[in-house]
């Protein structure tokens, strides 16, 4: 085992220390010395792939947020999470709540249980109708 020790990026208070630090590991990572904000942010372009088009390059992953109800329904903690990623700004919200293959296999009460296609298309339906705005 190394007896290196390993640096904490956030440590590295300026570009010029994160690419010193970069090179002494024989690591080639791009980095510019200036962070772009705003609408120049390369993160505020759209990209276009496929034919399809994100307005921005900022995406919320899929999660899981354990705070369904004992049904499996979204509770109002789970609608509110995602207004909230609605509204954050990100061009792509990626995927959704996490569900179990069976009752027993949930990580928690709360947790969806798997369902047939047509009661899944259901509960997504409705959910959707409630973030969308109309």
């Amino acid at each position: 085992m190394s007896s290196s020790t390993i640096v904490r990026v956030p440590s590295l208070k300026n570009a010029s220390r994160f690419k010193e630090h970069v090179h002494s590991l024989g690591v080639v990572i791009p980095c510019d010395e200036t962070i772009l904000t705003g609408e120049d942010s390369p993160l505020r372009q759209p990209l276009v792939r496929g034919g399809y088009t994100i307005a921005n390059r900022i995406a919320v992953q899929p999660m899981e947020g354990w705070d369904g109800t004992h049904e499996g329904n979204p509770s109002e903690a789970t609608i509110r999470r995602w207004l909230h990623f609605g509204l954050s700004g990100a061009g792509l919200i990626w995927g959704g709540e996490a569900v179990a293959v069976s009752h027993e296999g949930r990580a928690k009460p709360g947790k969806a249980p798997q369902l047939t296609r047509k009661r899944s298309e259901q509960r997504h339906t409705r959910f959707l109708r409630i973030l969308r705005p109309t």
